[in-house]
């Protein structure tokens, strides 16, 4: 268990690890979201994350779940968080900013960068506190050995959460990462880092009626059992790097990723009206894991002659995935007043023996790329993948699923004029789909993989000190969700076709703005929408999300900035019926920082209210699932560097 000396001693040690070394450049006091966004499409630094997109959600899908994760470009079959203490951020990849990325992925691309000891020495230590009552303390170090040729980085953090729920739990993150650059054109990192949550109650997921929300909750109030806790450790380590030999480059990858929950519960609270007896029933669920081993080596050999210049690659990649699922036990709980506290005593749970399944992939492609100044940009991609699958119940071996397709992938951008120019592509990809929810009766169970296709184009128009990107895209891949029964399986197929757009930049002395949307049409096909057992549409896709940031440092007062960030998502049905629908909501945020010294040292103080508006709304767990969305909160951080 943690122990909550813990961030005493962490900041005890960063504070040290400050006064001992010599300036440098900062680092966590220059981490701003909107100045480092370079679309709206989706961006995060310092785990402060803008755009319309994220890791979880790109055009209605994930790229986590599809395993189109990249570490530096390279593959990783991601299982887990990766700790900030690790990574600086992530940035997504679509369209016309994936150009540059052999075998783009219909999901889009999430790219996370890893934290590098550069030429100087820089030391950080963070403190935040909220509204919540949650707060945490973050050291960070980025240390030359060698000059450049030798860096140690390194991080702890211990957070001590509150969550809407008025849950809460203790959660360390370190992580330690080696950068060995033996000469100009070598780079290796090795790195190591882990996320130990401890204690955390689970909260209620509430159940509708199937034929209205739920009646409005109260928000911060506990509802959850205090021997519910959920604990897990993430972990993830590896190396990648990069050299060249002769006229070839050469870069690779690998990877180990995993999960592992050692204890876990899952709350269900039946919708009543307020004040009336609502059932309750909890699941327990014994050791799960999910752990993968991954990696990729590719080779490519670049090419100019005057204004053109291509590249040829050859890329290997492959994962060892395991996971272990099931052997729980649901119970039924006391049932209590809707809206209202009641503890129980923990029933005496009794674990069932566990599914295992095994995914094995190997995926061989050659990519061209070419640039011709002035004129274009050009990706083609080609690939033969491997994939098997076996999974073993307790009743036995099931039979093994298998798949060996071959996967291109076309996209290219022409420049019409100096400032414009036109994108599109095609892409076709074999991926993991979601696995079952909490809520299924089949949690946790994982189909076979899915093979998916996409289109898209539209125009990236520069002018001045801001960038326009517009266009349109259609995705289409089998559908996997809860049906009337809440048994996740194959319900058809689904097509998201979607405008999306991404204005960002500098519109004048101090502005920074980033805004951006997109309009998405999901629609769902096959025989069980034919026959009336489910809607026309998918659960808890939003038909359009908004979001807009501003950042301002007036002119007087250099050492400040404000910002506001406003976040629209459209309404989205909740059930599979397309009987129940939520409403669309908007949140904004609004927040500040004020850039000083203490005595040689730069700092931040940021502070920030989320929700300013205390919007209330629900969010889509699964068929006919809810949880309302978090109340108004206010948040202080101050961060040093040396």
């Amino acid at each position: 268990m943690i122990q909550h000396i813990l961030p005493v001693r962490t900041l005890f040690t960063a504070t040290a690890l400050l006064a001992l070394a010599a300036p440098a450049l900062a680092q966590r006091v220059d981490e701003n979201a909107a100045l480092d966004a370079e679309d709206a499409f989706g961006s995060n630094i310092g785990g402060e994350g803008l755009g319309i997109y994220d890791p979880g959600d790109v055009r209605g899908f994930s790229p986590t779940d599809a395993g189109n994760v990249r570490i530096e470009g390279l593959y990783i079959d991601r299982q887990t968080e990766l700790t900030s203490r690790l990574v600086a951020g992530n940035r997504i990849r679509i369209g016309p900013t994936a150009l540059g990325y052999a075998f783009p992925a219909p999901s889009g691309i999430a790219d996370y960068r890893i934290r590098a000891a550069e030429d100087d020495a820089v030391l950080s230590i963070a403190a935040k506190g909220d509204s919540f009552g949650g707060w945490l303390v973050e050291g960070d170090a980025l240390l030359p050995l060698d000059g450049r040729a030798l860096g140690l980085a390194g991080g702890a953090g211990f957070y001590r959460n509150q969550y809407a729920f008025r849950n809460s739990n203790d959660v360390l993150s370190t992580s330690l990462s080696l950068v060995w650059r033996p000469n100009d054109v070598t780079e290796i990192k090795p790195f190591w880092s882990r996320i130990e949550v401890d204690d955390e109650e689970s909260y209620p997921i509430v159940i509708g009626d199937g034929q209205s929300l739920p009646a409005r909750m109260t928000r911060r109030r506990f509802l959850g059992q205090n021997w519910a806790d959920y604990e897990v450790e993430r972990v993830t380590y590896g190396a990648l790097g990069r050299t060249r030999l002769g006229d070839f480059t050469l870069r690779g990858g690998l990877f180990r990723s995993a999960n592992i929950t050692t204890e876990g519960y899952t709350l269900l609270l039946d919708a009543a009206p307020p004040g009336t007896l609502a059932a309750r029933t909890v699941t327990a669920n014994p050791r799960r894991s999910n752990a993968s081993t991954s990696g990729e080596m590719n080779i490519a050999r670049a090419f100019g002659t005057g204004k053109l210049r291509h590249e040829l690659l050859f890329s290997v990649r492959g994962r060892a995935q395991t996971r272990f699922y099931g052997g729980s036990d649901r119970r039924s709980i006391a049932p209590a007043p809707f809206d209202e506290e009641l503890a129980v005593e923990r029933p005496d749970f009794i674990f069932g023996p566990r599914t295992e399944d095994k995914v094995r992939q190997w995926t061989a492609g050659l990519a061209w790329q070419a640039r011709i100044d002035g004129f274009a940009r050009i990706n083609l991609g080609l690939q033969r993948t491997d994939y098997s699958k076996r999974v073993t119940t307790p009743a036995g071996a099931l039979p093994q699923s298998t798949a060996k397709p071959w996967l291109f992938s076309v996209a290219a951008e022409i420049d019409l004029a100096p400032s414009l120019a036109l994108y599109g592509g095609t892409a076709r990809g074999l991926e993991e789909s979601d696995v079952a929810p909490e809520t299924a009766v089949n949690r946790d169970e994982a189909p076979p993989a899915i093979r998916t296709r996409q289109v898209d184009g539209g125009l990236r128009w520069k002018t001045g000190a801001m960038t326009l990107i517009g266009g349109g895209f259609a995705i289409e891949k089998p559908y996997y969700g809860l049906d009337q029964g809440n048994l996740f399986r194959r319900l058809g197929t689904v097509t998201h076709r979607g405008i999306e757009a991404s204005l960002s930049g500098s519109p004048g002395a101090g502005l920074t703005l980033v805004a951006g949307g997109v309009l998405l049409d999901a629609t769902l096909s096959g025989e069980e929408v034919a026959s009336g057992s489910i809607g026309r549409r998918p659960i808890g896709t939003p038909s359009r999300i908004l979001i807009g940031t501003i950042d301002w440092r007036p002119a007087p007062v250099p050492a400040l900035s404000f910002d506001i960030g406003i976040q629209h998502a459209g309404g989205r049905y909740a059930d599979a019926a397309n009987i129940v629908r939520v409403p669309a909501r908007t949140m904004v945020d609004l927040g500040a920082r004020y850039r000083f010294r203490i005595g040689a040292l730069p700092a931040v103080l940021r502070i920030q209210a989320t929700s300013l508006f205390n919007t209330y709304g629900w969010n889509v767990e699964a068929n006919n699932a809810f949880t309302y969305t978090p109340s108004r909160q206010l948040l202080a951080r101050i961060a040093v560097d040396r």
